[in-house]
């Protein structure tokens, strides 16, 4: 018992030892998408007449956010962030007939803003940092962009927002990701943020019968600097 004891306190002194403060800022560019779109917004279908085919593709978008970490043992720290986060998707719709060949090409934007806030667990290897944990999005609000291009070389845009309860205000996601520090303070960083709750909530009518299933996980890429204090 009084070996345990002795250990125990070891351990907390040593812990105490290394304990300190880093805090630091971060910005970068984003590369956004949510799953499934496309697959719920076919287009249109006439047979041979007239088809509509939608793809989708990730959206550039920026990031910006300030942290802290702990630094609870020589190697690992529990770094806490919040930042300021551009994502969405964007969709691509081509209408072609076989009667007139390829037609009018548009493409939509959404654009969703979140807070995000990560708890990220740090491990460091000299230069070289790695961290994971779970982080929660509280969306800022969004809106979709329309650009349709006419006919005399033009486009049309047309925005619109998105209603509150058209997708789900505070996303789940799941942080991976590592840090090369390049001199003593300024680094780059690079990231993964898995998306694991629905985007579009399920829809239900008056009577409680479900008219669409939620679909759509987020996928944000994520590279940038960052400058330690």
């Amino acid at each position: 018992m009084k070996k345990l004891i002795i250990s125990l306190a070891a351990l907390v002194m040593t812990t105490g030892a290394f304990a300190q403060l880093n805090f630091g800022v971060r910005v970068g560019g984003n590369l956004a998408s949510i799953s499934n779109v496309a697959e719920k917004a076919p287009g249109l279908d006439l047979g041979d007449l007239v088809t509509a085919e939608t793809t989708q593709a990730m959206k550039v978008g920026f990031n910006a956010g300030l942290y802290a970490e702990y630094m609870v043992m020589p190697l690992l720290g529990v770094q806490v962030e919040a930042n300021f986060s551009s994502q969405g998707v964007r969709t691509n719709s081509t209408v072609s007939s076989s009667l007139f060949g390829a037609g009018a090409e548009s493409s939509t934007n959404y654009n969703i803003n979140y807070l995000n806030v990560p708890i990220l667990a740090k491990l460091h290897f000299a230069n070289l940092r790695a961290f994971v944990g779970p982080q929660i999005g509280f969306a800022l609000g969004g809106n979709t962009v329309t650009t349709v291009p006419d006919k005399d070389g033009g486009e049309s845009v047309t925005k619109e927002p998105l209603e509150a309860d058209s997708y789900s205000g505070v996303d789940f996601s799941f942080v991976v990701g590592a840090q090369v520090k390049l001199t003593a303070n300024l680094g780059v960083d690079a990231r993964y943020n898995i998306g694991v709750g629905n985007f579009f909530p399920t829809l239900k009518n008056d009577e409680g019968e479900v008219t669409r299933e939620g679909f759509g996980k987020q996928g944000v890429v994520q590279l940038g600097v960052f400058y330690e204090f």
